[in-house]
């Protein structure tokens, strides 16, 4: 009997049974701690939140985008363990050119685990590098309270200072980045990554130095346009302006001393742009731009004497057409041009003051001229004077069609006090003002030759006519007369 027994236990380990029942409890063996150990990392992920986190760097829609990076994470832990378990079958059942494929493969990964253990520690550091620094850059925002600073009505989502953390933080694991695919032997676009790093790096300064350049000259732009516009306030500068009308030029909400200050500010914050390109170091982009602002520097000092000379001439040309309407009121010029015809006894905008807007343009187009001639602008200059003097031979040509409105109406008045002279008196009313229109379009300078041709033709087409009538409608009267005249000059004989 025992030796029955042994035969079938001889038989058993001849065929290979018992090593095919290993190799099947080592394959449920592995499966189960496949499951369990991929469960666990699961549960790990979902604790540390590391989907949520990795999902941030992948494009995809929706929400549950760190609920599959998890799973992708905790399938490939059970598909290695599984992997492993069955090289570990073939093994068992001495299947070994069946496994060699599996082996090299297990190989291949076992040798690149230290690189990625190398390459996730230096991901935990960087998080943790760029985690500390995010907090910290918050923290000093929130101190300096940037956001109210820079944007008060911001209304987006995230602030100012949440996104440049948020910035920095990324700047962070960029920094770390090519360290890490070094370590992953990563080579081809290692090296490629490595010089764009380094060119940041050695750009770095410069824009620090950009930075602070910048923001300390406005800081002191700043000061000095406070300054300023104090001064100009303490000075009545503003009620100076106000008397001269600045606030329908500039609005009622903008006072003078808040425009000197705006200039100061300019002028402060011009040399220190410049200052502040020069240290980035981008020759393309600091000559263009420097070139500019050296050109706006150099004639700054033509510009505000412009400035001051037309801001002058407004403050002059205000007082001095006051002071014209005044005068003209006084003496009567709206009842003068009233009674003339020209203007209504009611009308919204007098004689006078027409005449003091006049002035005050007058006064403004000589200071634009000599403006113009600081800033070395002749043609421009030129252009004004020429202009200047086509207006100043429109209002004598006015002035004269005036006078001459006068005389006519003078003139009809004086006419037409007779019997029967209301034909005659509108006779004399459009000769006078015939003759007083040539003579206001030739002070204008406008028709010249032909304005007194046609005024010579109109005038000796009337006299002949009136020599014609004369001669055919009198001939009787013209008859007696001659004879008249002969008979005295017989008896003087």
């Amino acid at each position: 009997m025992e030796e029955f027994f042994e035969n079938i236990w001889k038989m058993i380990v001849e065929s290979n049974v018992l090593q095919l029942i290993g190799a099947l409890l080592l394959l449920l063996v592995g499966w189960l701690v496949a499951v369990l150990l991929s469960n666990r990392t699961a549960l790990v992920l979902k604790k540390f939140e590391v989907g949520k986190k990795l999902s941030g760097c992948i494009p995809e829609d929706g929400n549950d985008a760190g609920a599959k990076i998890e799973l992708v994470i905790s399938r490939i832990v059970f598909f290695v363990i599984l992997l492993i378990t069955i090289l570990g079958c073939f093994s068992v059942l001495k299947l070994n050119e069946a496994a060699q494929p599996i082996t090299s493969f297990v190989d291949k990964i076992t040798n690149y685990a230290a690189n990625i253990i190398g390459a996730a520690l230096l991901t935990f550091i960087a998080w943790v590098v760029a985690t500390v620094i995010k907090f910290a850059s918050l923290s000093v925002f929130k101190t300096l309270k940037l956001d109210d600073k820079l944007a008060p009505h911001m209304e987006n989502s995230k602030s100012i200072s949440q996104i440049t953390a948020s910035t920095i933080y990324y700047v962070v694991f960029l920094l770390f980045l090519p360290a890490i695919l070094r370590a992953l032997k990563i080579e081809g676009i290692t090296d490629s990554l490595e010089k764009m790093m380094t060119k940041i790096l050695e750009f770095i300064p410069n824009l620090i130095a950009a930075a602070a350049i910048l923001i300390l000259g406005l800081f002191v732009a700043k000061i000095v346009r406070k300054a300023v516009s104090g001064l100009s306030f303490a000075a009545r500068i503003d009620e100076l302006g106000s008397q001269a009308g600045c606030g329908k030029v500039f609005g009622e909400k903008s006072t003078l001393s808040q425009l000197l200050g705006l200039v100061s500010y300019v002028l402060v914050a011009i040399p220190v742009i410049i200052s502040s390109l020069t240290a980035l170091k981008i020759d393309a982009l600091t000559d263009s731009v420097s070139g500019f602002f050296n050109l706006i520097l150099n004639a700054t000092g033509n510009v505000i004497g412009a400035a001051v000379l037309l801001f002058a001439a407004f403050l002059v040309g205000g007082i001095v057409s006051g002071i014209v309407v005044q005068l003209l009121e006084s003496f009567g010029f709206n009842k003068l041009i009233t009674a003339i015809g020209v203007s209504k006894e009611n009308a919204t905008v007098t004689p006078a003051q027409v005449a003091g807007k006049l002035t005050m343009i007058t006064i403004m187009f000589l200071a634009a001229i000599a403006a113009c001639n600081i800033l070395e602008f002749t043609e421009l200059a030129g252009l004004l004077r020429q202009f200047l003097t086509f207006g100043g031979n429109i209002l004598l040509g006015i002035v004269v069609m005036l006078i001459g409105i006068f005389l006519a109406n003078v003139a009809s008045d004086a006419v037409s006090k007779g019997e029967n002279t209301k034909t005659l008196s509108l006779a004399v009313k459009v000769i006078v003002l015939i003759f007083t229109g040539a003579i206001a379009l030739n002070t204008m300078q406008i028709g010249g030759a032909i304005v007194t041709t046609a005024f010579t033709m109109v005038l000796g087409a009337i006299c002949v006519a009136a020599a014609v009538a004369f001669g055919i409608g009198g001939r009787e009267l013209a008859a007696r007369k001659l004879n008249e005249w002969s008979e005295k000059f017989s008896r003087k004989q």
